[in-house]
């Protein structure tokens, strides 16, 4: 289990349902979708991916099994992207 929290000096907007992510040193503009907004949200440094899976489980009414899979998908194209960064 790995606990993620948001790269520093990003800029979030939620623009009609979706979280547009500005990363003003690589001049690069991020549409997260609501439920990719959700799990970047999560990543406040305390939660870990188990965690961050139960929520999503949870609040799209999922099996966990495959929450977490996806969430596992969504924390690492958000770190390839330097959104989230590991901290533990």
């Amino acid at each position: 289990m790995h606990i993620f929290e948001k790269s520093p000096g990003l800029v979030e907007q939620e623009v009609e349902g979706d979280i547009i992510v500005l990363d003003k040193a690589a001049g690069l503009i991020h549409q997260l979708n609501p439920t990719a907004g959700e799990i970047w949200r999560a990543c406040d440094g305390q939660r870990n991916s188990d965690d961050i899976a139960a929520l999503i489980a949870k609040q799209y009414d999922i099996d966990a099994e495959v929450a977490k899979s996806d969430v596992l998908s969504a924390l690492q194209q958000l770190e390839e992207q330097d959104l989230i960064r590991l901290i533990e």
